[in-house]
């Protein structure tokens, strides 16, 4: 029963804040949405900057893209294309797409929200891109590595006018990359 409220509140609080923003939703708002009072917000999140940090969290591609490499692959071009896929899977939804934006400008105020996403903006990029090099026996620059996880990026915030679709982005995304590597 606590884990259904507690869903539900974080569920509500992210539909509010992709649509008014972190700042300028209410917990009031949050409440009526999920069906529990401004009081048993309280209960689950002492502050409405906890909610804010649970759903920033939950809105960054984390989960997805530690799941894609978990995987075994047997060639560069598969990982890349998973994570790029999980990384744009994530978010077909409108509400996703906002959140992250929102959590991005927030990376600054919130100790949590930063960390998390110079992790997977660093460590899980190099994490990456250093099974890639295993398969390719070339090394992978830098610039490149954060290349690929800037135009995922990219692809999310201009998600409405995107002229291919996921798929055919991530293919030749994943071209791209690998054919600087091999030049």
């Amino acid at each position: 029963m606590a884990e259904d409220t507690e869903k539900r509140i974080v569920d509500a609080a992210m539909k509010v804040f992709a649509r008014r923003g972190y700042d300028a939703a209410s917990t009031d708002e949050i409440a009526s949405k999920s069906g529990v009072s401004k009081g048993t917000i309280f209960l689950y999140f002492r502050k409405k900057d906890a909610l804010i940090e649970r759903v920033a969290l939950a809105s960054l591609p984390f989960a997805e893209v530690e799941e894609a490499l978990k995987k075994k692959y047997e060639n560069p071009e598969d990982l890349l294309f998973d994570v790029g896929m999980a990384f744009l899977n994530k978010y077909k939804s409108e509400d996703l797409r906002s959140l992250l934006i929102m959590s991005l400008a927030k990376k600054n105020q919130y100790r949590s929200i930063n960390k998390r996403f110079r992790e997977l903006c660093l460590n899980t990029m190099d994490r990456m891109f250093k099974r890639v090099e295993a398969m390719t026996g070339k090394p992978i620059p830098q610039p490149m590595r954060r290349a690929f996880f800037g135009s995922l990026l990219c692809y999310v915030i201009w998600w409405d006018y995107n002229e291919i679709p996921p798929e055919a982005y991530c293919r030749e995304l994943t071209e791209d990359v690998l054919g600087s590597a091999r030049a």
